[in-house]
Parts: structure tokens; C-alpha cells; sequence
């Protein structure tokens, strides 16, 4: 009997010596933070780690953090009430890299169970990037390894976080510069239920977290959550607890976003079947745009457009996406008299041909909508007319300008331009050999941007 007692003892300690430091019994919420603040963001990194300690985990929600900071090693953190204690050190990590983001909620996961997790990216952010794009787009960029999440990896992440819980994520916040953006929700939505994050630069101080937090009770859906998470924000710029600063926040149902697209495609063959360049012109002037001046948001410029275009196709369309757009954003709050347009969710439309990058192309979004399709059309609709008129006035200068500009985002464009150039200029006949050979001159150089 003695024997089986120490056996039975000897298992428990072993038990308890390979448990991890505060695990715990399931709790109702865990709260992940991966904070890459490897860095110029480092300061407001351990200032947002004190704002969750205000707060504290407690009986109903554990705070865990990894925080990777500037010049130093990263560390595994359980928050308390005015108390953060490091569980382990973790030496120099990639937080860049959407592996470590992985193993993070893994992890997390194993020695916090709950039945509801919000996982928080928190570092610099810039919306939409393909893996091997040019354009440097995605989230979570760490100095020392020169690395980052693309958008591409998030949705990686995101599906191997899903099967680490068995089931969606509640909800993904992004504490971070303009990630509320169509292309990047559309990457993660069948991985997570809600997206919370801005459409625009967000302030050095981030989310409040403290407030955020404070309306975490016990009891609340996750959907009531999100809505108080996004308030919170946009009460603490205004005025509240982080001053006054413009800013955008907003709450994506990922359920809804299906829905989103397939409207998006409606408005896409509206607007191709008709010939409304001159208001899409106009419209992405007027439309709310944000630091990237190619984001632009989608249900202001849905509205601005309906305002104007009379076609009445064009006008059920527009009411399709401005519905579905309603029933996905379940929250949204701006403040500051710059972002009082901004309705809760961007998408890319550079204004110019040479603007759009072609790395676009690879993303899910483009790859299964008609948006970039739609993009593409409203260039040659306004490039190839407006320039081959002015040819057969005589007048090379917005040709000359075109060919200034042209490059590889906009070859599709330049081959439309030649195709119609050549056939006015030299099929249709009547040019003078001075213009003839300007426009000959001119394609040729177009020919090898």
C-alpha cells in the first residue's frame, strides 16, 4: 500500500513540475497578444503591457503575452492585476515569421484552455501583400530579422490556428496600421468568426487596452464583445483615455464576407457593362481614402458612385453591396473630421494604371473576385480613349505623359493603349507622317516599360 501511495505521489509532483507556470482550469476567455515590438514601436509595447495589467487576468480570463522587444529577447508573460510575470524566456524570435505566431497560440492554447480566444497581432501594419510582391504589405515587420507576416501567411496562420482549437478563432484583432481591409479579411475568414482592426494609420498608443478589457465580463457573446472593443476605441481618441487623435476602428461578422464578395462581383459587371469612367473618375476623388492613398473605402465610394450613376442595373447593384456591406460591418467608429467617411472597410483602387501593382493579382481576393477585373477596365476606359483623341488633334502630350509613367503594374493597360493607337493612327488612316512617326517612336519606348 505504501508503495502504491509513493508511486501515486511521485506522479502528481512529476504532474505538476511538467504543467505550465498558471495553468489553470478552463477559463471563459483567453486573451493572446503576439507584441512584436522589434521595433521603433518598443516603448508603446510595454506601455500597452501595463494597460492589460490594470485590468488583470482573473476567474474568468487569462492575459498571456509574448512581447519580442527592440534589441532584446523575447518573453512568455501571464498578466495579473498590477502584476505582469515572465514565464519564460524565449532568446530572439522572428515575430515576423507566421510560424512563431503558430506555435504562440499553440501553445497558449495548451496551458490556457477557455472556451473563447481573441488573439491580438499587435506591431506596424500596411494592409494587403502577395508573398513575393514587391510592394511591402502585411503585418507584424521585426527589425532584427528584416522579416514579416504577408498576408498570404496570415490566412496560413489563421487555418492552423482553427485546427489547433478545432473550431474558428472568436476573434482576430490587429493592432496595427490599416489592416481592415477587404483583401486581408477575405484571407481569414474562414479561419476566424470576427475581425477587429482599422481602416487607417492607427495612433503610437494603439488599442486601449484597458478599457477594452474592463467590458470583457464574464457573461458577454462574442458578438456583443467586438462591438464594445471597437466603441471603447473610438471613445479613447476621442477625447477618452488616449486624447484626441483621428482614428478608425471597426467589426467584421466573417460569416458575412461570402456574401460581400459576391455583391462585389455584381457591381463589378454593372459597372464593366456600362460606361461610367468619367463618374468612377470623379468618384475616387471625392471617395474617403487613407494613408495609402490606394486604399480607399468601399462602401463610401459605393455610395458616392450610386449618387451620381442614374443606370438603373447599376443602382440594384449598388444596393446589393451596400446591404451586404451593412450586414458584415457589425461595428464601426471613427473620429476626427478626416475619417468621417471611413464606414468600416477598405479595399485597393489606385487611381492611376501605374499605381496598381500586379503582385495584387495572387491574392485570394483578386484570384476569386471580379474587383481587379473591374479595376482594369475603368484604366482602359479612361486611358486609351482620352489619349487617342488627343492624338488626332495633334497634341502627343498625354501620350508622352502615359509613356513617362508606364511600367510593369500596368502592362495590360499599355498593350489596350498600342492595340487602339495602331489601329486609329494606322489603319484607319488620315494621321500626317509627323504624327505617325511620334506615335511610332512613342509605342516603341511604351514597348519596353
Amino acid at each position: 500500500m505504501k508503495r502504491v501511495m509513493s508511486i501515486l505521489v511521485l506522479v502528481m509532483v512529476v504532474a505538476v513540475c511538467v504543467s505550465p507556470v498558471g495553468a489553470a482550469e478552463q477559463k471563459d476567455w483567453t486573451w493572446m497578444v503576439f507584441l512584436n515590438a522589434d521595433n521603433n514601436l518598443d516603448s508603446f509595447g510595454v506601455g500597452d503591457q501595463d494597460e492589460m495589467a490594470k485590468v488583470g487576468s482573473n476567474e474568468h480570463l487569462n492575459i498571456v503575452s509574448l512581447i519580442d522587444r527592440e534589441g532584446g529577447p523575447a518573453t512568455l508573460n501571464y498578466i495579473e492585476k498590477g502584476k505582469i510575470t515572465p514565464l519564460k524566456d524565449m532568446g530572439e524570435l522572428d515575430m515576423g515569421d507566421y510560424k512563431q505566431l503558430i506555435s504562440f497560440v499553440a501553445d497558449t492554447v495548451k496551458a490556457y484552455p477557455a472556451k473563447h480566444y481573441a488573439l491580438i497581432i499587435w506591431n506596424h501594419g500596411s494592409g494587403w501583400k502577395n508573398a513575393d510582391g514587391a510592394i511591402i504589405k502585411g503585418i507584424s515587420y521585426d527589425d532584427s530579422s528584416n522579416n514579416h507576416i504577408t498576408t498570404e501567411q496570415l490566412g496560413l496562420a489563421m487555418g492552423e490556428i482553427k485546427n489547433t482549437l478545432g473550431k474558428n478563432l472568436d476573434i482576430l484583432g490587429m493592432d496595427a496600421c490599416l489592416m481592415q481591409m477587404v483583401e486581408v479579411a477575405y484571407a481569414v475568414k474562414n479561419s476566424c468568426d470576427f475581425v477587429v482592426a482599422s481602416e487607417e494609420t492607427e495612433p503610437g498608443e494603439g488599442y486601449p487596452y484597458d478599457d477594452i478589457l474592463g467590458g470583457l465580463t464574464k457573461d458577454i457573446k462574442v458578438v456583443d464583445f467586438a462591438k464594445h472593443w471597437v466603441a471603447a476605441y473610438t471613445a479613447s481618441y476621442g477625447g477618452g483615455s488616449q486624447g484626441t487623435s483621428a482614428s478608425t476602428q471597426s467589426a467584421l461578422d466573417c460569416s458575412k464576407l461570402d456574401a460581400v464578395k459576391d455583391a462585389i462581383d455584381g457591381f463589378a459587371k454593372a459597372a464593366i457593362a456600362g460606361k461610367f469612367s468619367a463618374q468612377f473618375k470623379d468618384g475616387l476623388n471625392k471617395v474617403q481614402k487613407f494613408y495609402y492613398k490606394t486604399n480607399i473605402d468601399l462602401a463610401h465610394l459605393v455610395g458616392v458612385l450610386k449618387a451620381s450613376i442614374t443606370d438603373e442595373g447599376f443602382q440594384t447593384a449598388c444596393k446589393k453591396l451596400e446591404d451586404a456591406c451593412g450586414d458584415a460591418i457589425i461595428a464601426n467608429g471613427n473620429s476626427g473630421s478626416s475619417m468621417k467617411n471611413a464606414k468600416g472597410l477598405a479595399v485597393y483602387f489606385p487611381a492611376s494604371s501605374y499605381s496598381f501593382s500586379a503582385e495584387y493579382n495572387a491574392l485570394a481576393f483578386a484570384k476569386d473576385s471580379l474587383w481587379d477585373e473591374m479595376v482594369q477596365d475603368y484604366y482602359k476606359k479612361i486611358t486609351a480613349p482620352t489619349i487617342v483623341t488627343d492624338v488626332e488633334k495633334g497634341d502627343m502630350s498625354s501620350l508622352m505623359a502615359y509613356v513617362q509613367t508606364a511600367n510593369v503594374n500596368n502592362r495590360e493597360i499599355s498593350s489596350d493603349l498600342i492595340s487602339k493607337l495602331n489601329f486609329r493612327v494606322y489603319s484607319e488612316g488620315g494621321m500626317s507622317s509627323s504624327i505617325q512617326d511620334s506615335v511610332k517612336t512613342l509605342v516603341s519606348e511604351l514597348k519596353n516599360k
